[in-house]
């Protein structure tokens, strides 16, 4: 069976009912409410901010799906957190881990973001498990290594690979003024690939 074409929008911590509004009417619209894409391989995920998640899906064409961009391994006492327990709650199929954002900002771990990967497949949700290199370490010579790093630590707690989509972040290319050919990314997954179970 070939790959299915996976498409994903992360709108990161932008948007409101208005501009979410204007944009879906805008995709049903351009998409005949998406009936272009039924019966074709691929998966549209857009990802908007979490309390527009269940207004963007109300909102969207027919066949796209809705993702959070993050979540937490457990319920309880985590005061701004959403556990992949709620997401599965509310019938959202995907979910954002490992951004590169979450693991420079907020200081995320590897062996978090696979805990994270691991705990929301457990709940029934499907991971976008983000991967990828700082620009220093780019610099220094380390792609392949920070990128294996990321992925072995998903890989030690995951073994059912169809529940997961790896999405490379050249994160050296993040408003740096550097630029991501297609041959970096191409070349940085094509390495990561040989190393996953094949589908």
């Amino acid at each position: 069976m070939g790959r299915t074409f996976f498409v994903g929008g992360n709108w990161k911590c932008n948007g409101s009912v208005k501009s979410i509004t204007d944009l879906c009417s805008s995709w049903k619209e351009s998409t005949d409410n998406g009936t272009k894409y039924t019966g074709k391989p691929v998966e549209i995920v857009i990802a908007p901010p979490a309390v527009y998640a269940l207004t963007t899906r109300d909102l969207l064409p027919q066949n796209f799906q809705v993702s959070l961009q993050n979540c937490y391994v457990k319920t309880g006492a985590f005061t701004g957190e959403i556990a992949a327990d709620m997401i599965a709650d509310v019938a959202l199929p995907w979910v954002i881990v490992g951004h590169s954002e979450r693991r420079t900002i907020f200081k995320e771990t590897d062996q978090l973001v696979a805990d994270k990967t691991a705990y929301a497949i457990s709940k029934g949700v499907s991971v976008i498990a983000c991967i990828g290199e700082l620009l220093e370490e780019r610099e220094a010579g380390n792609t392949m290594q920070v990128n294996e790093r990321q992925l072995s630590a998903i890989a030690e707690k995951v073994s059912d690979w169809s529940k997961v989509v790896i999405a490379y972040e050249p994160v050296w290319a993040i408003g740096t003024g550097k630029v991501a050919t297609l041959t970096r990314p191409k070349r940085c997954t094509s390495s990561c690939e040989s190393g996953l179970p094949v589908m």
